[in-house]
């Protein structure tokens, strides 16, 4: 079956046509409109999800070869996320469905996550780690469909962490990537900063102390002009030693949480914006050679930050189980845990 799947969660308005795991074509924008704001302003976002949208479905089916006609189902990200975001995406899928006649299915975004790192090799059940700007869990995935989020953040976020790190040094948004950039030019041991939620590690996860000490170390660093007032191998030095600190906690749970699972598990799904760092990936490389885990990420990099292929693939496993939304009833779940139903 061939679905059209459309994603606005946040700041990508995205459209993607997918026939089972094969992609057929995938457009994506990334609005450009909040770095000036230095983080995602939500009214911002909804406007131009609305000034583009329906020209990154029209491409997406052009680039497919596709028309309503040969078009099966339709699928649109229902939540976790930005409701205002969520809302215009939920529109353009019930307005498609409904004129064509077609099935409309509801997708969760961090199922879109675990599923789109998916290859016929995993052994269930198996883990999940979904690290972005909004979401930071360890999930146990049964089967498809059947989940349990074993550890999530208390506060921000691994990729709000990075970024408001990267802000505070004064660099340019997205600040994640900028990070990663600059710390693989420092020494990640040359600065100490706290590991969060020492000595009470477990099913959760805590960055606001450390994006609270980093800042001091900054301007202990900096003196009173803080960021402006570091050498270029300071800011280095403290990108990766800070960007050193907010992995290790997270490699650091996953950690104990893997070797105390009662299960026996083979396999780790990796996803998400933050997935997509390439220190972070070493990190879970060392992990998994210790603990013996087969990690599986997406197939490329623009596949770990949001997009459309990713609910199309969710999308084609509920088909399947014959999970479609009523078009009357489907509406906006911001908060949507991956494990609820």
């Amino acid at each position: 079956m061939l679905i059209l799947a459309i994603e606005t969660s946040c700041d990508e308005t995205a459209a993607a046509v997918v026939e089972d795991t094969k992609v057929l074509s995938s457009i994506k924008w990334t609005q450009e409109i909040h770095s000036q704001w230095g983080g995602i302003v939500p009214s911002l976002a909804k406007r131009d999800h609305e000034a583009r949208i329906e020209s990154i479905i029209n491409q997406a089916l052009a680039d497919a070869k596709s028309t309503k006609d040969n078009i099966g189902a339709v699928a649109v990200t229902v939540g976790p996320g930005l409701a205002i975001a969520l809302e215009v995406g939920i529109k353009w899928a019930k307005k498609l469905a409904q004129e064509w006649h077609k099935p409309l299915i509801g997708i969760n975004h961090i199922e879109g996550h675990i599923l789109s790192s998916l290859t016929p090799e995993v052994r269930f059940p198996c883990m999940a780690l979904v690290v972005s700007g909004g979401h930071t869990q360890i999930i146990r995935v049964d089967e498809i469909g059947k989940y349990k989020i074993l550890a999530q953040s208390l506060d921000d976020d691994i990729g709000e962490a990075l970024d408001k790190g990267a802000r505070m040094l004064g660099l340019p948004y997205p600040g994640g990537p900028a990070l990663e950039k600059l710390a693989a030019q420092g020494d990640p041991k040359k600065y100490k900063l706290p590991l969060p939620m020492a000595g009470r590690e477990g099913r959760a996860f805590s960055y606001s102390g450390l994006k609270t000490a980093f800042y001091r170390l900054i301007n202990q660093v900096g003196g009173p002009s803080a960021s402006s007032g570091l050498s270029a191998d300071q800011k280095a030095d403290l990108a990766s030693s800070y960007q050193a600190m907010v992995f290790k906690h997270l490699v650091r749970t996953l950690r104990l949480i893997i070797n105390n699972s009662e299960l026996a598990i083979r396999d780790l799904l990796a996803g998400g914006g933050v997935a997509a760092n390439m220190k972070l990936r070493e990190e879970i490389k060392k992990l998994s050679d210790e603990a013996g885990l087969n990690v599986h990420y997406p197939a490329n990099l623009m596949l770990c930050t949001d997009n459309a292929v990713m609910v199309g693939i969710a999308a084609g496993f509920k088909a399947a189980r014959g999970e479609f939304a009523d078009p009357e009833k489907i509406d906006r779940l911001p908060r949507w845990r991956v494990d609820e139903k």
